[in-house]
């Protein structure tokens, strides 16, 4: 198999991987969200825009990361190869959780905690390859992240 052939291969399981989790969350997403947090409408409608912007800002860095990775394994480096899978999760999870924070989803509050686990692989990841600008980029908004998120859940 080429190698070529190989990176596509990956790139789809890895695209699988991401849709299934997202698919995941959204079945599981009614079971974890048992309250009702109708009530605070308006002071999540402010942290949302907060949440919503950090979420796709990590996205954003997520690619800028994913793309760096794809360069080094075209020279053959592999090192950053776990860094690719969980800043790939991580854009699934954060794509879902901007989504839902932008209009209010009441499954918001159930996606972010998951959000947070998700953030908190990739930053400990990327953080084990903070020499690459993207890497470090990319850690930093996971960070943000996960502290925005803790805004919304507590």
């Amino acid at each position: 198999m080429s190698d070529e052939l190989k990176s596509d291969t990956k790139a789809r399981r890895n695209l699988l991987k991401g849709l299934l989790a997202t698919s995941a969350v959204m079945a599981a997403a009614p079971v974890l969200s048992a309250q009702d947090h109708s009530h605070h409408h308006h002071q999540m409608t402010k942290i949302n825009k907060a949440l919503v912007n950090i979420a796709n800002e990590c996205t954003q860095h997520g690619d800028e990361c994913i793309d760096h990775c794809i360069e080094l394994f075209k020279s053959g480096d592999t090192t950053v190869a776990r860094c690719a899978e969980t800043v790939n999760e991580m854009i699934v999870m954060c794509h879902a959780l901007a989504k839902m924070g932008t209009y209010q989803s009441e499954q918001l509050v159930a996606v972010a905690k998951i959000c947070i686990d998700v953030c908190e692989v990739c930053a400990e990841e990327c953080g084990k390859h903070s020499k690459h600008p993207q890497c470090k980029a990319c850690e930093a908004s996971c960070l943000e992240c996960i502290e925005e998120c803790k805004k919304i859940i507590s």
